[in-house]
């Protein structure tokens, strides 16, 4: 586990400064972008002395997927007040290069419609982690101070001690379909999602589960919580422990409709994520070799 010192007062604000917004950005933001402008959540990791910034693929992939389909360069972006990080770089011969190396396959251009074809790229890269990588660590002095952003750093872990765990996790992110608009700026809100343990990661299975009922609908939506941390609180003492990064969360959209045979009401909460380890993310990072070229 990787401890950070927190009240309950102060754990959000502590969170706040190690994940961000991944805003689907157009290149030259010719449009801008506004309260519909597809986000998820990137989470800053530090491990052996380079900063990476972690989410999932199928963030990327859906981003990869707008890019083709608009005809357009989109480029995964984070956004601090009117300076945008586009995560990316030029190519010498004018291409736009992601800076996210993804552990799975993305789609050929011609496949991006064809579902014959992205289910069996599905079923493919199904054994495969739903994680996407960049190294930050040229531009993380300069975006760190100009951010406040810290890394959770891996290079401190030490053994878990489930005994001193809460059964009780806290997953954080910015949903997709919460943002709003203050100001001249768009702001997205970063809920702190409480839920129980259901399914605990193992050696031999990375994944854990989170689930919990509550007694009214919450009002949430987590499609955008992929890729944010996930960490649970000491019995004893005033800390908190980063043991994950979600990969999907349900219900996926607050405008859930009601469905008396549906298996995830309005009142549910079910997230899934990896458990990580430095021994982990450096298995992602041999895995990550899968990577968007725009032309």
């Amino acid at each position: 586990m990787v401890y950070i010192n927190a009240t309950d007062e102060t754990i959000d604000t502590a969170v706040k400064r190690v994940c961000a917004p991944l805003f689907e950005t157009d290149q030259f933001l010719k449009e801008g972008h506004d309260e519909s402008t597809t986000s998820a959540t990137t989470t800053f990791v530090k491990f052996e002395s380079r900063v990476y910034a972690v989410t999932c693929h199928h963030v990327l992939s859906a981003f990869f997927k707008t890019a083709i389909t608009e005809k357009r360069r989109v480029v995964p972006s984070i956004h601090s007040g009117r300076t945008v990080y586009q995560i990316g770089s030029w190519g010498s011969k004018g291409e736009y290069i992601w800076a996210f190396q993804s552990c799975r396959e993305f789609p050929e251009v011609a496949d991006v419609d064809d579902p014959e074809a992205l289910d069996l790229l599905d079923r493919k890269n199904a054994d495969k982690p739903d994680i996407a990588i960049a190294d930050l660590t040229e531009i993380w002095p300069a975006f760190s101070e100009l951010r406040g952003a810290e890394a959770i750093d891996l290079d401190s872990w030490v053994e878990s001690d489930w005994s001193t765990a809460q059964p009780v996790w806290l997953a954080y992110g910015f949903p997709d379909n919460h943002k709003y608009r203050a100001g001249d700026k768009v702001s997205a809100p970063m809920p702190r999602v409480a839920a129980e343990l259901a399914s605990s990661p193992s050696d031999q299975k990375p994944t854990y589960t989170l689930c919990s009922t509550l007694t009214a609908d919450h009002g949430w939506g987590f499609s955008g919580l992929s890729g944010g941390p996930v960490f649970i609180a000491h019995t004893t003492e005033d800390r908190y422990a980063f043991v994950g990064i979600t990969f999907e969360g349900a219900p996926s959209t607050k405008e859930l409709q009601d469905n008396a045979e549906a298996f995830v009401g309005k009142k549910d909460i079910l997230l899934m994520g990896y458990h990580v380890t430095p021994e982990r993310f450096r298995e992602w990072l041999s895995l990550c070799k899968y990577g968007v070229t725009l032309t």
